[in-house]
């Protein structure tokens, strides 16, 4: 059972505004492509480091590239919130203290 209370609308909200501000643009919308939009590889390193500096995921740079439209790719990180939420749940501590 996860304990995340983060919601795609959240995600989406961040993913939106990041885009935007990073890209210096006064709006961005779910359907747009980050590709199309002319994000590059370092671009994309600014985006993925800010997303993960707000929601405390990895989230690998390849996702960009592979879901480049902007509600796929804000799918793609609540995904690995959700993983990453969803492994913390099975972490056992009490057997991690006994190590």
């Amino acid at each position: 059972m996860s304990t995340t209370s983060v919601t795609l609308d959240a995600v989406e909200a961040a993913v939106l505004s990041t885009t935007a501000e990073i890209l210096k643009l006064p709006e961005v919308r779910l359907d747009d492509n980050l590709l199309e939009l002319g994000v590059d590889s370092l671009v994309a390193t600014r985006i993925v480091a800010a997303l993960r500096t707000r929601f405390g995921v990895d989230i690998p740079l390849l996702n960009v590239f592979e879901t480049p439209v902007l509600s796929e790719f804000a799918e793609s990180v609540l995904d690995l919130i959700d993983d990453a939420d969803e492994a913390l749940d099975g972490y056992d501590t009490h057997d991690a203290a006994q190590v």
